[in-house]
């Protein structure tokens, strides 16, 4: 018997159907519907449009509207723009060594009509009248006359309507509105010269006007920084047909994700690794770990040296000489620092980890973040730590001896003596270690707690409580604020807007992109009101990037920027108090982050350390 392998039927080879190879090139081009906005007003800035106006229904799915003022498509050339493969970019090969427009693949609009209903009306500045054409699927339904300005408008419904799939892989309409702001956001920082508007679930997110003198540096502060530029970071170098222009934020604005970023190469918004590497090298230790500088850096460099025919998306590209870029863009970092007056050594970390109000070298007092409240003691914890017999013996006491010497009766509390002892478990606080590590000892056992672990697992308990009853209480501002936002950080605020509400915060809509601050959560009623918000703001966009749900997010987040810090000093009241909340808590050995509360060092550990045994 012969061991070959038998061998398939021979199939016939053919070409597929022009319709399959559309929705095959669909699945490259168009991921999602940030990516059919994305090749629509890269068309319309190649057809030399001097105003943009876009318009988002249901988050993309159900419209994606672009409309221009370009030069319009002549009337027999409309049928012939959904063809595969044409362009008027490029001719031959020798094109891409000198490409300038942003389309050549000629792959967009046959794979976004491939997957909807999208209908286009041109015309050009010599018809008489202009085109619509309606294609649905692949199959062209109507092509006739209409009246229409010059110019063309591009309107796609129904997305992936025929690609079930893709359509169920879609995220959240959340989700899909946040890439579709930057993107929106990339592309009218790629031209300052032009008009945008963007409009997104019947909401206005920016209109903005054309920019002239120093139009990069304008158009970064009105998207990015609320029309604030004063602390921006300026990045300038020229050399060997390699020039840097850029905008950043100096190191105590820097965001904890790196979404705030852009990068542009001849225009183009791309997405780089190694030049995003570039950037936070060059901030050196001024920039804390996992933070990011906010901002927008354009790089020009010859067309030749440039490859953007590595991805269908073109958001890619290779470069002819990175390392050298990469050195480039590092030292206009570095320079920059220095000429502001920088420096890249140690520098104070954001004010997001500071202490509110309180010098971190003072003693921390701050009784209201530790309100007394009966202690239930968990049993569950115990157990872990003692094992079932000794939790059980130590669930027994039922009484509290306050500092003051008072007693208070009640069925489930632990002794506590002169503040300072837990006699029903004999917990003694023994003191802080380098102003962070709580120490206590209990038999032949020491408890070390991270105080900042421990207080932030506490309260993302009680704030998760609080939202979920909707009952945060709100510390009034004697002078409400206005806070301007970014369109990203807009869509967050949105989306999370309830859920602030419930857990304290009294924050509503105020014109564009502006949000009216007129209360936060008591526990964060000693900070800067417009910082702490902004920041919670980032926290939750980080959080919710990490699969967390908004709920959650906020919770974690106003948890984080309540908790004590490193370096805030506790009393002895203080610990026992935050100690007796760490054991009520339901998950006691980590923080919403995942890092240890209490690690336990008993005294046979010890021994076997000291060779005792």
């Amino acid at each position: 018997m012969s061991n070959r392998p038998s061998l398939a039927t021979p199939r016939r080879i053919r070409p597929l159907p022009e319709r399959l190879v559309n929705k095959i090139a669909a699945g490259e081009v168009i991921e999602r519907p940030a990516a059919v906005l994305k090749e629509l007003v890269e068309n319309s800035l190649d057809a030399g449009a001097t105003r943009v106006d876009i318009i988002i229904e249901k988050s993309g799915t159900k419209l994606i509207s672009v409309a221009d003022n370009g030069c319009g498509i002549a009337a027999e050339q409309i049928e012939v723009a959904f063809a595969r493969h044409a362009t008027s970019k490029i001719s031959d090969f020798s094109d891409l060594e000198k490409l300038a427009s942003y389309g050549f693949r000629g792959e967009a609009l046959p794979s976004i009509a491939s997957v909807s209903r999208t209908r286009l009306v041109s015309k050009t500045d010599d018809a008489d009248s202009g085109r619509e054409i309606v294609i649905e699927g692949g199959v062209v339904q109507y092509l006739k006359p209409i009246a229409a300005p010059v110019g063309t408008t591009v309107e796609v419904s129904n997305l992936f309507f025929n690609t079930p799939a893709r359509r169920k892989f879609l995220k959240a309409e959340v989700t899909e509105a946040r890439h579709l702001t930057r993107t929106a956001v990339a592309l009218a920082l790629s031209a300052p010269h032009l008009k945008f508007s963007y409009r997104l679930n019947n909401k206005e997110v920016y209109n903005l006007a054309s920019e002239t003198d120093s139009s990069f540096r304008r158009r970064i502060s009105n998207l990015l920084f609320s029309g604030q530029d004063s602390g921006l970071l300026e990045l300038k170098s020229q050399i060997d047909g390699i020039n840097i222009l850029g905008y950043i934020s100096m190191p105590q604005n820097a965001r904890q994700n790196q979404y705030g970023l852009y990068l542009f190469i001849n225009g183009r918004f791309i997405k780089s690794t190694s030049l995003m590497h570039a950037i936070i090298a060059g901030y050196g230790e001024a920039l804390p770990r996992g933070f990011y500088p906010a901002g927008g850096v354009s790089l020009r460099i010859e067309p030749s040296r440039v490859d953007v025919n590595v991805h269908p998306t073109k958001a890619e590209v290779r470069l002819s000489e990175e390392s050298q870029v990469h050195d480039l863009l590092f030292q206009a970092v570095r320079r920059g620092l220095r000429e502001s007056g920088q420096h890249t050594g140690t520098i104070a970390t954001p004010s997001v980890t500071a202490n509110p109000g309180t010098a971190t070298n003072q003693p921390f007092n701050r009784a209201d973040a530790f309100a007394s409240s009966s202690y239930i003691k968990n049993a569950e914890f115990l157990k872990q730590l003692y094992g079932a017999t000794d939790a059980e013996q130590m669930a027994g006491s039922s009484s509290v001896v306050t500092g003051e010497g008072q007693d208070v009766t009640g069925p489930e509390m632990v002794d506590v003596t002169t503040g300072e002892m837990l006699s029903g478990g004999d917990f003694l606080f023994l003191g802080q270690f380098a102003d962070l590590y709580l120490i206590f000892k209990n038999r032949e056992e020491l408890f070390i707690i991270d105080q900042h672990t421990a207080h932030e697992r506490v309260l993302y308990e009680e704030n998760l409580e609080v939202i979920n009853r909707g009952s945060g209480v709100a510390q009034n501002l004697l002078f409400p604020v206005t806070i301007p936002l970014a369109p990203d950080r807009y869509v967050l605020f949105e989306e999370t807007e309830r859920l602030l509400q419930a857990a304290g915060f009294v924050a509503e809509p105020f014109g564009q992109r502006t949000v009216l601050l007129s209360a936060v959560p008591s526990v964060l009623s000693r900070r800067s009101p417009e910082k702490v918000f902004l920041q919670i703001i980032d926290d939750i966009g980080v959080i919710k990037g990490a699969q967390h749900d908004l709920k959650k997010a906020v919770a974690q987040s106003i948890a984080c920027r309540s908790a004590v810090m490193a370096g805030d000093r506790l009393g002895a009241d203080e610990a026992l108090n935050l100690f007796k909340r760490l054991l009520a808590a339901k998950d006691n050995y980590c923080c919403p982050h995942g890092r240890p509360t209490i690690f336990r060092i008993s005294k046979s550990e010890l021994d076997f350390k000291f060779g005792r045994k």
